[in-house]
């Protein structure tokens, strides 16, 4: 059983993960992680050897002044995430769940039914599907954040079945294309750490992820 202090690294983890993952570059992740020395302060649970290797690509890229560093990351983000072309890095689950590659597949709509009976809601910035990894990395810190704060189990569970049913069948497939895919150290960087941070909560959680067939 992770303690309150455990459970509020892995809620600092996401909470960077989700907003590097899901939102456009700009100025301020890039100063913030340098403001905070970021592979120094980065919390020491999850995978320790991903952990590593993702911190020192993250330095490589921080090391570079944003004037030159931040249109390699657009054009980055976007060929990973948005297109027009095929993306290189999908971040939503139910193509890597569906025979036909579709989103907003069955996969979706369990999730949609899951956060629904769980009171759980998101914020998304376009009309997209709510199993963006981003979007759902933001969910297991919110669910860490009330586990550390709450002295009950309650939301440790519902982060279990999350983590079980929704996220870890596909997670480490999108880690694998992201890192292979990635044209920076920055964006390989958070594919090693996210990898790490999913690996470390399925270790010290007790998740035994459902076992599906990939498309992807």
């Amino acid at each position: 059983m992770m303690n309150p202090e455990q459970l509020s690294q892995y809620q600092a983890q996401c909470n960077v993960l989700y907003h590097a993952i899901y939102f456009e570059p700009s100025d301020v992740m890039p100063d913030r992680l340098r403001a905070v020395n970021v592979v120094q302060s980065w919390p020491q649970t999850g995978e320790a050897v991903a952990r590593a290797e993702g911190l020192a690509l993250l330095a490589e890229a921080l090391a570079e002044e944003n004037a030159t560093l931040l249109p390699k990351l657009k054009r980055d983000f976007t060929e990973l995430f948005i297109g027009p072309v095929e993306l290189k890095a999908i971040p939503w689950g139910s193509p890597y769940l569906h025979e036909k590659r579709l989103l907003c597949g069955p996969s979706t709509q369990a999730l949609v039914q899951f956060y629904q009976h769980y009171g759980i809601l998101v914020t998304t910035q376009l009309n997209e599907p709510v199993d963006h990894i981003g979007l759902m990395l933001s969910v297991v810190s919110s669910l860490l954040e009330r586990a550390a704060n709450e002295p009950d189990d309650t939301d440790l569970e519902v982060l279990r079945v999350l983590l079980a049913e929704h996220l870890l069948p596909w997670s480490n497939r999108f880690c694998e294309k992201l890192l292979a895919a990635a044209q920076t150290p920055y964006y390989r960087g958070m594919a090693l750490l996210i990898r790490s941070v999913l690996e470390g909560l399925q270790a010290d959680l007790g998740v035994k992820p459902l076992s599906l067939q990939l498309f992807q």
